[in-house]
Formats: C-alpha cells, structure tokens, sequence
C-alpha cells in the first residue's frame, strides 16, 4: 500500500478481503484518539490540574472531530502506524498462537488502588490549543452530524458526556 486513502470506501470496489481496509481505518482512528489524548493532556496541564478527566477527552475528542483534517501529517503518521500494525498482525499470524500466560484484562480493583478524584476546571489559557479547544466545546452544543462517519463519532462523544 503506497498511500492511506481519506475516503469512505464507498466508491471501492467491494473486495472479499477487508483486512487492509481495516488496518487502514484502524490507523486513522489511533492518530484521530492520538491527538484528542494530547489535547486533553494539554489542556489538563493548562487548567493547573494533574489528572486527565473524562471531560478533558471528551473535549480533546469534540476538538479532534472538528480539526482533524487539518493536520498535514496525517497520512503520514497513519502510513507508519499502519506499517506497524501489519508487521505486528504479520508475526502473530506466523506465531502459533501460544498463550503467554499473561492476563492483560482490565481490573476495577487495580483502578481503584491509584482513584484520586480531582475535579474538573475548564482552562482559561490564551494558548491556541486551550482557545481552539473551548470554541470546539461551544460549537458543539449547536452542531449536528451531516454523514454517518460524523453520526457515529458524536455518539461515541455523546456517552462520554453523558457518563460525567
């Protein structure tokens, strides 16, 4: 694959092996949650507070949605982390499968022993990634999805929301 394609797939041929078209969204979406993380990363430290809330993702995901394609190293990030997910899906496919023994599930237990709540506080820094963040938060509240991509990603945005 020489470049990831930005489209929605629907022109393409309907082929039955949907693994690469897979790996390719697979990639958007990790630069996509990348770069909410960093804004909510950003902005936390901005609001002088230490601990990432849900409200600080929430916003870094609402800022993402609308700034996405802006980002000019977008294909070029997802290429690389699509080569590396190929390679990783190319050697466990040449593994047989062995379990390691190693138990990686979630434990609300082992969240529990590090729960420190901190409240949120919305940052009033002039930095352009807190002022982009609080337009985004605001244009949120009157805006509304024109194709299911948009649909889908606001729902997901909207249990976060309504989690809090």
């Amino acid at each position: 694959m020489e470049n990831l394609i930005l489209k929605t797939g629907f022109e393409n041929v309907i082929s039955n092996d949907n693994s690469e078209h897979k790996l390719q969204i697979m990639s958007l979406m990790t630069v996509f949650m990348q770069n909410a993380l960093k804004t909510a990363n950003i902005y936390t430290k901005h609001s002088n507070r230490n601990i990432i809330t849900s409200m600080d993702i929430s916003l870094g995901l609402k800022k993402e949605l609308f700034t996405f394609l802006d980002n000019d190293d977008i294909e070029e990030r997802a290429l690389k982390i699509y080569n590396d997910f190929k390679q990783e899906t190319d050697e466990y496919s040449e593994e047989d499968d062995e379990e390691d023994g190693e138990n990686d599930e979630y434990s609300e237990e082992n969240d529990k022993e590090g729960d420190i709540d901190e409240d949120f506080k919305k940052s009033d820094c002039d930095c352009e990634v807190c002022k982009k963040t609080n337009e985004c938060a605001e244009l949120w509240k009157t805006w509304k999805p024109s194709n299911r991509i948009e649909e889908i990603l606001y729902s997901s945005i909207q249990k976060i929301d309504n989690n809090y």
